[in-house]
């Protein structure tokens, strides 16, 4: 065998050969073998669709498209399932160098979960934990299901079944039975409500069962540094990176016993300081040696000498020494008040901390803990291995972390003098940890011997960037892209010089820059800059940022202002926080200089918007005036947009689309005058406007749609879900699916109320 066939290791079909042909082909070229590679593209294609239909006979493995026909099999009516989702087109599109293959979030609908379990339902049915288990696996939320007449107040017949729970007087005494009324778990009893069962009414009613969902996520956040209010030796501490007040969450962990009932503890749900309280006064009561851990607190496995806690939702350790919870009292820290001198006091619902004297001072207060998001969307904990730089690109790699790895350097500004030392090539710089870095970073584009610089959090780690309030992109290069990835950033991004792509992927630029509370006994520090993203319109002179395009994708961030010059700004389920001022505008210096062109998916802006053009906006809420120059250019549809706005031509927007209907069913009974068609405008305006659980960022229901807004934006968009940045989640489907499940699982005669804890 000849030395120069020897290296083919990969050609099935050519090995397969005799070795006098590979010989021969080897003297000609290898003209043969290059045949056989193609043939064997498709014979692989071939055995990959072969053993594809295998699994297809399997629900577990099949592909979406079987779903359907599978779930006939075993008598199933079909549900708004992940195959008919496909929002990810323009994400492939616009990020080709990402690891893929698919961009799709994941949305909650539980098709295959269905069927799947079809036969199981089937044969538990109509019993409570079955119902439960129904709703948490068909709409990917979890759930506890309540039967309403057990709360009723019953008079009691000694020789029938005597209910000793269903008492009219409840215990006052009792602080965390009273901090329980009107939630979940419940325990007081009350007279018939013979109203419907809805959201906030009609409840306590004989055949009524009640199902409570659970919306928002609790994403965990280990080993985080808790922020300081004041100096060195200040003994008062927020859990939160950014040093603002939110509550902490528990942990979702699985029902001990399948057969039963979910608890408070099974769901994620902010921590009651009651239940808190409790949990640590009952741990107390236990006869020494006590364990290391309660129901909330404890350790993660493998810190310090106290047990491991895999069900713990909170952990603090001081100087790397953890604190037992023997020493972890609740608190209402509002005011501050310092516990003990070994204490740590913990105020669950602001989500405070306050060391006592004797540890003091502190280096580092790390915490473990969890935060409620309403999905998958800024910089966060969470599964986003799709959104990562993909293995495969040419570039040079190099690790931020604290555990002294030869391939690794501690902070982020020594990655970034490794990048210029050695002449600025394409790098990627990847960060694997949830420290926070404090760190000026000014980034020089200018002779840089690569195009691109990506800058990324590894998969399941949120680190904190706080720099100088800004990071600076100098130099001109308008060949270069800038990519931060999975990032928690307080602060703002400036272009002076000229830059060709900034790539927002899961990232949060903090809107405003910084939500941090003030410290009373502190001077008050340097008003923050009111932009998330500014690039300059010239530089030494000349036009800068001309083919500057802001990509972003499930990301966060405050005001932006672009030249008008600029290509535009690419957002996809994106939230751009204007506040009280505009969204999008130009740099200069007057409050309604236009920015660049738009193309918008799925996102939701505050502030007014002033633009060149918009090319593409679909299911996107403007919640604020929108002016664009060219209005004979772009769409824009099934979107939410104010009435006064100057757009391009709309589709099956909001409120014109209800104003439209509301003046036709009015016009059956007769013709109206200009003034009544008016007043039925302004009323349909008042009505159908955006109404968020909370504006604040930071606080766990961020810009969802409140559960008592208008329908026409809850179920606003092209599929029927919602309008704006929580589109991706599909909540009306998944509501939708639960409600068919239970028409055909609930016994006769019982009514079913869907309940939004979150």
């Amino acid at each position: 065998m000849t030395a120069a066939y020897t290296h083919l290791t990969d050609n099935k079909l050519f090995d397969l050969l005799p070795a006098i042909l590979r010989e021969r082909d080897a003297e000609a070229g290898f003209p043969l073998r290059a045949l056989l590679s193609i043939v064997e593209d498709h014979v692989d294609e071939v055995e990959a669709d072969i053993r594809q239909l295998g699994r297809n006979a399997f629900i577990e493995t099949c592909e979406p498209w079987v779903i359907p026909y599978i779930g006939a099999l075993v008598g199933t009516t079909p549900l708004a399932g992940d195959n008919r989702v496909s929002d990810a087109a323009s994400a492939e599109a616009l990020f080709p160098d990402l690891e893929g293959p698919s961009f799709v979030p994941p949305i909650g609908l539980r098709s295959r979960t269905d069927t799947l379990k079809t036969v199981y339902y089937r044969r538990r049915k109509s019993t409570l934990p079955m119902l439960e288990e129904l709703a948490r696996d068909v709409t990917g939320w979890p759930a506890h299901a309540v039967e309403f007449f057990e709360r009723l107040v019953w008079s009691q017949w000694v020789r029938n079944r005597v209910r000793m729970h269903a008492r009219a007087t409840p215990d006052l005494r009792s602080v965390e039975a009273m901090d329980r009324i009107e939630t979940a778990f419940d325990a007081t009893c009350r007279t018939v409500d013979v109203r419907a069962p809805a959201q906030f009414e009609g409840w306590e009613n004989i055949p009524n069962i009640g199902f409570f969902l659970w919306r928002l996520l609790a994403l965990e956040l280990p080993r985080t540094s808790a922020r300081r209010l004041g100096p060195a030796d200040d003994f008062r501490y927020h859990v939160s990176v950014l040093g603002n007040d939110a509550p902490l969450f528990s942990r979702l962990r699985r029902e001990g016993d399948e057969t039963g009932l979910a608890t408070e503890l099974h769901v994620p749900q902010a921590i009651r300081k009651a239940r808190f309280w409790r949990d640590l006064v009952e741990h107390r009561a236990l006869p020494a040696p006590r364990p290391g851990l309660t129901a909330f607190y404890g350790a993660p496995a493998g810190f310090g000498a106290l047990p491991p806690a895999p069900n713990a939702s909170l952990f603090v350790a001081v100087d790397g020494v953890e604190v037992p919870p023997d020493d972890i009292v609740c608190r209402n820290l509002e005011p501050w008040g310092q516990p003990q001198p070994n204490e740590v006091a913990v105020d669950v619902a602001r989500g405070r901390l306050a060391i006592g004297s004797g540890r003091l001072p502190a280096d580092d207060v790390q915490v473990w803990s969890f935060m409620g998001w309403p999905g998958p969307l800024g910089g966060g904990t969470y599964a986003r291995t799709p959104w990562l730089a993909g293995e495969e690109i040419p570039a040079r790699r190099l690790f931020v972390d604290d555990t002294g790895a030869a391939d690794s350097v501690p902070t982020l500004g020594a990655a970034l003098a490794d990048w210029v030392a050695e002449g600025r090539p394409d790098m990627i710089i990847r960060i694997r940890d949830n420290r926070t870095y404090a760190e000026n970073l000014t980034i020089n584009i200018a002779g840089a011997a690569g195009r691109f610089l990506t800058i990324e959090a590894e998969d399941g780690f949120r680190p904190h960037l706080r720099p100088d309030q800004t990071i600076r992109v100098t130099g001109i290069n308008e060949d270069f892209a800038l990519t931060l990835g999975g990032l928690l950033i307080e602060g703002a991004v400036e272009i002076p010089g000229s830059l060709g792509r900034l790539r927002l992927i899961h990232t949060t630029l903090v809107p405003g820059v910084s939500v941090a509370l003030p410290d009373p006994d502190q001077p008050p520090p340097p008003d923050p800059p009111g932009f998330s993203i500014r690039a300059a319109a010239q530089s030494g002179g000349a036009p800068a940022n001309t083919e500057l395009r802001i990509e972003m994708a499930f990301s966060i961030c405050g005001q932006i202002r672009l030249p008008e010059s600029a290509e535009g700004v690419f957002a996809l389920d994106s939230i751009i926080d204007g506040g009280d001022t505009a969204a999008i505008r130009g740099p200069g210096p007057g409050t309604s200089a236009p920015g660049p062109a738009l193309h918008l998916e799925r996102c939701t802006l505050r502030g007014p918007v002033f633009a060149r053009q918009i090319d593409l906006a679909t299911e996107v809420i403007f919640d604020g005036v929108v002016e664009v120059q060219r209005q004979q250019t772009g769409c824009i549809r099934f979107s939410y947009i104010r009435p006064v706005s100057v757009t391009p031509r709309r589709y099956r927007c909001q409120p014109g689309l209800a104003e439209r209907a509301a003046i036709a069913r009015a016009e059956e009974a007769g013709p109206l005058s200009a003034a009544e068609i008016q007043t039925l405008r302004q009323r349909v305006r008042s009505r159908v406007s955006p109404e968020y659980t909370s504006e604040q960022y930071g606080q766990p229901a961020y810009l969802q749609l409140a559960r008592t807004g208008a329908t026409e934006i809850a179920q606003g968009a092209e599929d029927g879900s919602e309008m704006g940045v929580w589109c991706h989640l599909k909540q009306p489907q998944r509501t939708e699916n639960l409600k068919r499940r239970l028409d055909e699982y609930l016994p006769f005669g019982l009514v079913p109320g869907i309940v939004f804890v979150t």
